[in-house]
This record gives structure tokens, sequence and C-alpha cells, in this order.
């Protein structure tokens, strides 16, 4: 390095202040190691040669969905090692040989009808021990395949008899991407095989805490399980440790009303406290950012434990201890009491003491499953992505990521008593537990106000929607304005926690600047998703999109109005101004060849669906050092500099940036603040 670009470096340095650069931050799953090439030559013909025989079978299968997931998973875990590459030990070589046999071995079980549990490798010659077995489900987001690890119970006794079911959220490691995944869980029962209990074990995109698409796949992976064996709906429980315990935690707070218990294990609950950011944070923490945090920090939701079991661990030296520490310090300033258990002398692990408590307390509960209907609810809330307990769904928020609460009780009379706080919009819907018995009219006090309630279907249960204008109306038609509703309402990262499909540009920008960051961007989302979301990347070009695609899918456009047809189409639509000259965002103008919108907004289209323009996730290589920072980095919209430094933290600088208000129109918006 000559001098000037020494002192140039240096002065990069001191303008960035706490910032890093990008190339500072370790990659996410890491380099793998090289491995003798007649290995990997011996690896990819097996894997072209398996795949081309499954495709023959596949062709003339009456029933492909239903089998193809289990035998692919195993030549995809492979394939991915290859083309990433993400072998890690010499083992890790031979390992993928045995997941290549097993791969044909259930090849050879389909054509001889095995399906479902017998497919993938369930006896019931073995009925008198714990059975491991390795599976795969189709994600709905983006059509990959994606593992799972099942421990069977001795005695299983088939799906006549539903079982009690944890779901094990795994810690996190670095290089224990698809074949240490699968190889682990064919080889390891875990830390708990409860008796008579299916334990669950979801990959979870790798290394995310189970956040975003990681959160979604955990969904998907208990909806998969239910269609191949017996699960109990009622004796579910949502359970982990390190990273693990993190997404437990969240899992908990989101959704109370899905688990009969959850045991979270160390973990962090938060960012700012858990990366000892409270004296100086590495970017500005403007109330956007702050807000944003609302979506996976624990503590602000804390009240929603009331509605479910909890029983933590921590280990006595550890210092992930803080987590549930101060969890428990805020449940009992709520009267919310916990039963919290700490490891004597341990560190981040789980003594055995502590587990056989764990154990006993959580089947004792299994005992005693959640009440349906639930008579007494207590439920906060931040965003409509979480919206539903039990009875009660949420559908409309006065404000997005400010606290908002919704409280309901089934008096001993029969009657329903409601109290809210910054909800517009709520259904009560009682089908689930055909509530009340009989055919009397329910009586409903919502906010003081008093309806009796008409039900809005035959089907047993009584359902009713609910909207607040000056006051609490019964809603009697098809709700079909334009607001924030569940599914859709932001910010951009909520996109890609659903089905979406890249939309390609076909020609380029008006500014040669423009383009050549549209193009970067657009090669960097695609390879993000494709390794850190361990992801299918599934493009389309926009003169090529069809009907069916913008039905079905959430669209990330890259490109400018002019540049990919279909944001030209729709750009007249669109609540952000781009033209040739300038770029406006409300009153707010800026400089089109130097600035470039990110974006999120209701598909004008097809107004089920997100138009997402010129982002992919969020979270850049600086997330990669710890799962905490794993957060969404931009709100609905943002202005970001073309001409600026890509740091790992933002893909430009944020010039401005802000939330679309509840009826998906621009407010005010909060400019950057400068760092220091």
């Amino acid at each position: 390095m000559t001098r000037s670009s020494k002192l140039l470096f240096f002065c990069l340095l001191v303008l960035l202040g706490p910032m890093t650069l990008a190339q500072d931050f370790k990659r996410l799953p890491p380099e793998g190691k090289s491995i003798d090439t007649t290995v990997r030559a011996g690896l990819e013909r097996r894997v072209s040669d398996i795949q081309g025989r499954v495709n023959v079978v596949a062709k003339t299968s009456q029933d492909t969905q239903d089998w193809l997931p289990d035998v692919e998973v195993l030549i995809r875990a492979v394939r991915l090692a290859l083309t990433q590459n993400l072998f890690y030990r010499e083992s890790e070589t031979e390992i993928a040989g045995k997941l290549l046999d097993e791969s044909e071995r259930r090849l050879k079980a389909v054509q001889q009808g095995d399906r479902q549990l017998k497919l993938l490798g369930f006896s019931k010659d073995n009925l008198d021990k714990t059975q491991l077995l390795v599976g795969g489900f189709r994600s709905n987001i983006d059509n990959s395949i994606q593992p799972y690890g099942l421990v069977i119970p001795v005695g299983y006794a088939g799906t006549n008899i539903p079982h009690r079911t944890d779901i094990w959220l795994h810690g996190r490691g670095d290089t224990k991407t698809e074949i240490p995944f699968l190889h682990e869980r064919m080889t390891r029962p875990g830390r708990y095989t409860p008796q008579n209990t299916i334990v669950l074990h979801p990959f979870g995109r790798h290394c995310n805490a189970f956040k975003f698409a990681g959160e979604t796949d955990v969904y998907e992976a208990l909806a998969h399980l239910g269609t191949i064996a017996a699960i109990d709906q009622q004796r579910v429980s949502i359970r982990g440790f390190s990273m693990g315990g993190a997404g437990c935690w969240h899992f908990a707070v989101h959704n109370p009303g899905r688990w009969y218990a959850a045991n979270p294990g160390a973990g962090f609950v938060d960012t700012i406290v858990y990366q000892g950011w409270a004296e100086q944070t590495p970017y500005p923490i403007n109330a956007v950012r702050q807000q944003l945090m609302n979506w996976y920090d624990v503590l602000p939701w804390v009240n929603n434990l009331v509605n479910t079991r909890t029983i933590p661990y921590s280990g006595e030296k550890d210092k992930q201890k803080q987590a549930a520490d101060r969890v428990i310090a805020k449940t009992n300033s709520l009267g919310i009491k916990i039963p919290y258990i700490i490891g004597k002398n341990m560190g981040h692990r789980i003594d055995d003491r502590s587990s056989t408590v764990i154990e006993a307390t959580l089947a004792d509960w299994a005992k005693h499953p959640s009440e349906l209907p639930k008579t007494k609810i207590d439920f906060t809330t931040y965003t409509l992505r979480y919206n539903k307990i039990d009875w009660l769904t949420i559908s409309g928020l006065e404000s997005h990521w400010r606290k908002s609460r919704i409280q309901g009780q089934i008096q001993e009379d029969g009657s329903l008593v409601i109290k809210t706080s910054g909800i517009t919009r709520f259904e009560v819907d009682f089908r689930a537990s055909a509530w009340p018995q009989t055919d009397e009219t329910v009586k409903a006090q919502i906010d003081g106000q008093v309806f009796h309630l008409d039900d809005w279907s035959e089907a047993p249960g009584v359902q009713c929607e609910f909207s607040k204008g000056d006051t609490w109306k019964v809603v009697e038609k098809i709700d079909s304005e334009l607001r924030k509703r569940p599914g859709l309402q932001g910010p951009i990262d909520d996109a890609f926690c659903g089905k979406f499909l890249f939309v390609a540009p076909s020609r380029p920008a008006r500014h040669g600047t423009t383009q050549r960051w549209i193009q970067d961007e657009f090669e960097y989302a695609k390879e993000r998703w494709s390794r850190l979301m361990r992801g299918n990347v599934n493009v389309i070009l926009d003169t090529q999109l069809t009907e069916e695609q913008i039905k079905n899918n959430h669209l990330i456009c890259f490109g400018d109005f002019h540049s990919n047809q279909y944001l030209r189409s729709v750009a007249d639509r669109l609540p952000i101004r781009w033209t040739k000259e300038s770029l406006a965002v409300g009153t707010q103008e800026f400089e089109s060849d130097k600035c470039i919108p990110a974006f999120c907004f209701p598909n004008p289209r097809n107004p089920e669906r997100y138009v997402v323009v010129n982002s992919g996730m969020t979270y850049r290589e600086f997330s990669n050092v710890s799962n905490s920072r794993q957060i969404p980095m931009l709100p609905d919209w943002a202005i970001l500099g073309i001409d600026s430094q890509d740091d790992g933290i933002f893909a430009g600088k944020v010039i401005a940036q802000g939330f679309f208000d509840e009826r998906w129109s621009l407010p005010g918006s909060q400019p950057e603040p400068k760092r220091q």
C-alpha cells in the first residue's frame, strides 16, 4: 500500500467514526475447505445421476409432492455443499456419500409404495427404541426443500393417537449447514426426548435465530409434520437453547396461544443491551430504527406470557443469563409468576438436575392442556404480523410499531367483555371451540358499548368482526379499502417471510450511476438469499411476468420506473414519484441520478401482495457477527444515496426514511441524523 493510499484509508476511518468497513465482517456461512478433486467429481456425478433418476420417477408418479421433498432434501444438501463450498471437515465428504446412499434407498422405497414416516425409515419393528428420522418439506416462500429432524418416541402408536409434540430450536453453528444438520439429526437424539412425545427439530434456514424466513419455516415444518404424524394440537410446546433460546422467547411472546408451554434456555431478548450498545451504537439509532426493534425485541411483548406457561433456564455463570433475568424482572413487575430454573455453577449448558426439573414440569403441564376457548385473554402487539390469540384476531391498528392491546373475557353468564387500546379493527371467532354450545344470542361489551352478536355463518361457534371510527360498529360488508392488514403491513423485510419472486428489468436505467447500483444490489440480494437463507433464487424477467405470478407472489422488482416494465406499468399508482430529473417522496425531492428509493407497497395490480422496489433483505454483513443484529434495518420506505459507501450495514447513505401510515399513505418523514 502506498503512502497516499494509506493516508486515504486513514481518512476514511476517521470519517466513518465507529462504523466498520464491509470487508471486516465475516461471511455467513463461512467458506469451507477445499476437498480432493476426485472426491468432488465423484459426488458431483452421483448428485447428477440420482437427481436424474428421481426426475424420471417423478414424471409418472401420481403423488410426487408427497414424497419428492423427502428424497430431494438429501440430494440438495450435497449439491449446496458442492456449489457453495461448504465442506468444513474431512468427514463431511463421507457423510455426503451416506446422505446420497439414503436418497437412493428412499427412491427405491417410493417405487415400492412407501410414504410418510415409513419412507423416512420409521419401522414398527423398532418400537422398543427411539427412532431418529430426517425429512424435507417444500417451502411456500421460495419453493426450496428445507430439512428437519424428528425424534419418534418409544412405542409410537401411529396416527390414531395424537401425541404431545415439542419443537426444539437448535443453537448457533456457523458451519452447521445442511450436511452437518442432517447428520446430527440422524445420529443424535438431542437434549430432550420426553416419553410419548414427538420432538421436531426445524433447520430454520441455518443461522438466523428462527426469525424472518426461519420463523415461517418453523410453522411450515410443524404443519408438514401434522400431515405425516399424529400431533395433539393442544399439547405443542416451543423450546430451545442459546440461539434457539432466543428464538423460543420470540415465539412465546408473539404467539402465546399456540403453545401449551414455552421453555427458552439462554439466548437474547433484545439487541441494544445484548450487544452492549447502551453507551455507543455503531450506527445512529433514531426513532424509526428504535421502532423496528419492536419486531424481535422480546421485552415490549412480555405481558403476553400471561397467556401461556413458561419455564426458562439459565446457567448460573452464563453471560446469556441476562436474557431470562430481564424477562423475569419484567414479568414480576406485571404480576406474572414464572418458574425460573438456574443451573448451579453452570456456564452455557444445561445440567442434569435442571433438566429433570424442567421435564417433570412440562410433563405435568401436558396433563392439563390449555382451555379451549380461553376464558381470559390479554394480548399486546406492535404489528399485525402477530395478531391472533384463540378467539380474538386483531386486523387493524391505529399506528404500527406502537403498543396496542386487547383484553377479552368470557363472563360466567356467557357474555363477553372486550377492552382495546390502539386497535381499530378485530374479529371474534369461536369456530375452533364451537362456543357457545347454545343458540342464544351472545351479549358483548366492547369498550363500554353493548352489542348482541349476530353470527357470520352457520358454522359452529360465534363469528363477528368490528371496526372503529368514532365508535365501534359491526362490519357488515367485505372490506376492500387500502389499509395495513395482517400479512400486508410492512416493513420491507416482511415481504421475504412469504412467497416472493425477483423481477429483473429488461432495459437499463435512465442514469448510468443508477444502473450500476441496481445491478450490484440485485446480484447482492440474490446471493444473500441463496447463501444466508439457504433458499432458491426465483427470477423472472419483467417482460415474462404472468398474471398467475402476480396473483401468487410478492414481487421484488429491481430497476427504475423506466427500466423495469412492471414498475413502469404501476408507477402512477405508487406513492413515490421517480422521473429522469427527480425523485419525490411527499413534499421532499431528491436528485434522481444520485439517489434511489427502496420501499414496499401493496401491489396496485394485486393489493393482497407486496411490490418491493430495489431491496432484498435489509440486514447486511454487519449482522453476520451475531443473530441479535439480524433485525430490519429499513422501514416501509427509504431514500438511499448511490454515490456513498456500502459499509456492510446499509447499501448506501440513508438520506430519508419512514413508515407509510395505516392507509399506506405518506405522513411526515424523518431525515437521517448525521453520524458522529
